[in-house]
């Protein structure tokens, strides 16, 4: 021990030290002596019956299926189709709905499927498509 070193510092170490010392005692293994088996058979009573084995817990196993047994396919889901858009009467497309054709057609759908969408025949949805690109008419 150095000068330096207090009566508290010792303190605090034999706490830590005893702490220590509880925490391995909780962890370690508990001591046996001998299992039951290897123990030396008792004389007290040859009558009385020997202590019941505990008996092992058995789960049960699905049965294995044979490599070469045909396996079944599980049967694939139908495909969905998708819900068809109301067909209008009217062939022509509103003004309004102009803009919305012109972004249907420029980006991902074909034009097939907007004349499908709005009921017009594929010749009107490029006359729309042309209208955005041509020069506009001076007034």
């Amino acid at each position: 021990m150095t000068d330096w070193e207090s009566a508290d510092d010792r303190n605090s170490r034999e706490k830590v030290n005893r702490a220590r010392q509880a925490a391995e005692d909780l962890f370690k293994p508990a001591q046996q002596t001998a299992p039951p088996e290897l123990s030396p058979v008792s004389t007290a009573s040859p009558t009385a019956p020997p202590p019941a084995r505990r008996q092992p817990r058995v789960l049960a196993i699905a049965p294995r299926v044979p490599p070469h047994a045909e396996v079944q396919a599980p049967a694939q889901p139908k495909p969905m189709r998708p819900k068809k858009a109301p067909r209008r009467t009217t062939g022509a497309i509103p003004s309004s709905q102009l803009g919305r054709v012109r972004a249907l057609a420029n980006y991902g759908m074909t034009r097939a499927q907007v004349a499908d969408l709005y009921g017009v025949t594929i010749e009107e949805i490029d006359r729309i498509i042309k209208e955005a690109t041509s020069p506009s008419k001076s007034r």
